[in-house]
C-alpha cells in the first residue's frame, strides 16, 4: 500500500481499515507513505492506532523525501517481494509505481484510488491528476459523485477525451473495520436525553462546521446540544464556544471514533458545501458510515447519496437542505425519533464491512 501520509482523515482511515481487515484475513501488506514530516507535525493515525497496529503487527515505512529516493525504495521492494498488488491511495505516486514496476520487471498490479472530486482541484492539478492516473493498471472512485465528476471533466471536449480518457475509474465503495467501532451507549444522565448534533471531521471549509455552530445558536436553548468531534482546534475558539454555549456544547479532540461516547440521542450533521461549480455531491463519509453501523441517522447534504441508495431507503440517512432551516429542524426531530432495530443494525455492518471492499480489490487481480 502506498499513501501519501497519515494525518487524520478519511484516505487515512481508509487505509488504515484496509490494512487492519487484510490483516485479519491473513493476508501480508506492508504500507508505505511520502510524508513523514506532515504526518509528525499534524494529528495522525500512527499515533491514535498505535496499539492495534502494533497488536496486527503491521509494518507502516515512512519513505525518504523526493521523487529519485522514493523511486529507488520501490524498486528494492518490488525486486525483494513478491507482491500481486499496490493498492495505491495517492494519485501523484502513480508515476513513480509505474517507473518501479518497469525498473524491477515486476508484474504487480497498479490499483489506484481516487479520493477528491476533480472539480475541487485546480485546473493545473486537476490535469496532472489525469495523466498520472493513466499510469495505473486499474483506476477507482470511492463514490458515484467522483467517477461521474472525472468522467465529466475527460469528456469536456475530444482532445481532452481522445488523449486523457481512454482509461475510466470504476465505483468501489468504501467502508468501515467494524472491530474498531464502540458500542452505542443508553442516555444515562438527563442531558443525554436531548439531542444531540453531532459533527465529526476536519474543519475545512467545504466540511461546513460552521453550519452546526449556526444552529445552535438560532435554535431555542435546552432543545438540543452539540458535540465536535475534530482532529484539532484552537485554544481561543473553543474558549469563544465553550462562553457562548457553556454545557450546550462539547468536545472531543484528537480522539478516535471507538473512544468517544455516542448515544441514542445523537444525529450525525454533515452539511458538505462543495460550492456553487460542483455538478456531482458525495455526502456520506466514512463517519456516516461509521455511525449508521451504530445505529445512529445522519443528515447529509441533498443529492449525494447515488453511492449508498441502500441506507438511504433504509431511513439511517436523510438527505436536507441546508439552505431551509424549516426543513433542517424537521428533519433533525424525525431522525431523533427513530430507532434501529439490533438486526436492521446487523444489515448495515454487512453492507459496510470493510471485508467488501477488499474482496472486490482481490477479484479484480484475478
Amino acid at each position: 500500500m502506498v499513501l501519501d501520509n497519515f494525518r487524520v482523515g478519511g484516505i487515512e482511515r481508509l487505509a488504515l481499515d484496509q490494512l487492519f481487515a487484510l490483516s485479519d484475513m491473513g493476508i501480508s501488506a506492508v504500507a508505505y507513505y511520502r510524508q513523514e514530516k506532515a504526518t509528525k507535525e499534524n494529528p495522525n493515525f500512527l499515533d491514535l492506532e498505535a496499539e492495534r497496529i502494533a497488536q496486527k503487527g503491521i509494518q507502516i515505512i515512512a519513505m525518504p523525501e523526493g521523487d529519485l529516493a522514493q523511486l529507488r525504495v520501490l524498486v528494492y521492494l518490488l525486486q525483494n517481494n513478491s507482491f500481486s498488488i499496490v493498492i495505491n491511495h495517492s494519485v501523484g505516486a502513480s508515476v513513480t509505481l509505474r517507473l518501479a514496476k518497469i525498473l524491477s520487471r515486476n508484474s504487480v498490479t497498479i490499483k489506484t484510488f481516487i479520493h477528491q472530486l476533480p472539480t475541487l482541484s485546480a485546473p493545473m492539478q486537476r490535469i496532472k491528476r489525469f495523466i498520472y492516473a493513466l499510469t495505473s493498471d486499474e483506476l477507482f472512485g470511492y463514490s458515484v459523485a467522483v467517477v461521474q465528476d472525472w468522467n465529466k471533466r475527460l469528456d469536456r471536449n475530444p482532445l481532452s477525451k481522445a488523449i486523457l480518457g481512454w482509461k475510466r475509474p470504476k465505483v468501489l465503495r468504501n467502508g468501515i473495520y467494524l472491530n474498531r467501532l464502540p458500542r452505542l451507549q443508553p442516555p444515562i444522565e438527563e442531558k443525554f436525553k436531548q439531542i444531540r448534533m453531532v459533527f465529526i471531521g476536519r474543519g475545512v471549509a467545504w466540511k461546513n462546521k460552521e453550519f452546526i455552530i449556526s444552529s445552535l445558536r438560532s435554535m431555542a436553548p435546552k432543545q438540543v446540544r452539540a458535540l465536535l468531534v475534530l482532529p484539532s482546534i484552537e485554544s481561543e475558539a473553543r474558549e469563544e464556544l465553550t462562553a457562548e454555549f457553556g454545557e450546550l456544547i462539547e468536545f472531543e479532540i484528537g480522539k478516535k471514533v471507538e473512544d468517544i461516547f455516542f448515544t441514542q440521542n445523537d444525529i450525525n450533521i454533515y452539511p458538505v458545501n462543495y460550492g456553487p461549480k460542483a455538478q456531482f455531491i458525495e455526502s456520506i463519509s466514512l463517519n456516516c458510515l461509521e455511525m449508521a453501523c451504530l445505529g445512529i441517522p445522519s443528515l447529509v447534504t441533498k443529492q449525494g447519496c447515488s453511492t449508498w441508495p441502500e441506507l438511504e431507503m433504509a431511513g439511517v440517512i436523510k438527505e436536507v437542505d441546508w439552505n431551509q432551516s424549516n426543513n433542517f429542524e424537521v428533519a433533525l426531530y424525525a431522525a431523533s425519533q427513530v430507532r434501529f432495530e439490533s438486526c436492521k443494525i446487523d444489515e448495515f455492518k454487512s453492507l459496510i464491512s470493510i471485508e467488501n471492499n477488499l474482496k472486490e480489490i482481490l477479484d479484480f487481480s484475478r
